[in-house]
């Protein structure tokens, strides 16, 4: 008896999360730069977008919503030595797994991990670019931890992304290329 009962519970859960799951797409802005210094010069914030997918699942009788996302991201670093410049851009597919708080019904703060794919790697300086993705790790690691407000179904999204993993995979640079990153972005749930 007490097996069926958690098998009714269970379904009723599982159906009320189902039918309150929303679906939608998002944009923003990337402002990122690596954590060190890299030969002696310090790294500026290099400027990228983002555009993706997202899943919204509240959890039935709780102020949680688990946030699952698929998005392409541009992140990387300037630098600035003498009047030169040069920028570090790498392109990544990031999958994001969030819980999210609702502190108030129309606002939440989250936090949770995400893995990025490189999809492209390249230095670009005094107008030539060199593809780099070869000296750079072909994942990387992240943290996430932001706030999302909710108007209807437009959302409005802050979040910092420190990265974790050093993207480094070149044994005679001394550098740790770890990312940190700031995104704003808005969305439309369906």
């Amino acid at each position: 008896m007490k097996k069926m009962l958690m098998i009714v519970v269970l379904m009723v859960l599982a159906v009320s999360m189902v039918s309150a799951t929303q679906f939608g797409v998002k944009a923003g802005l990337v402002m990122s730069k690596f954590t060190e210094d890299f030969e002696g010069v310090e790294p500026g914030v290099n400027t990228g977008l983002l555009f993706g997918a997202m899943i919204h699942m509240p959890l039935p009788a709780l102020p949680l919503t688990i946030i699952g996302e698929a998005n392409y991201v541009q992140k990387g670093s300037k630098f600035e030595e003498s009047g030169d410049e040069f920028f570090f851009n790498t392109n990544f597919i990031e999958l994001t797994a969030l819980a999210k708080y609702n502190v108030l019904p129309m606002v939440g703060i989250y936090a949770g991990p995400s893995w990025a794919f490189t999809a492209s790697a390249e230095v670009e300086f005094d107008g030539e670019t060199v593809d780099i993705k070869d000296e750079i790790k072909g994942s990387e690691m992240s943290l996430n931890i932001g706030a999302q407000g909710k108007l209807g179904p437009i959302l409005l999204d802050g979040r910092y992304n420190m990265g974790l993993t050093d993207m480094n995979d070149v044994s005679e640079w001394d550098q740790n290329l770890k990312t940190s990153t700031f995104i704003i972005s808005a969305g439309i749930l369906f």
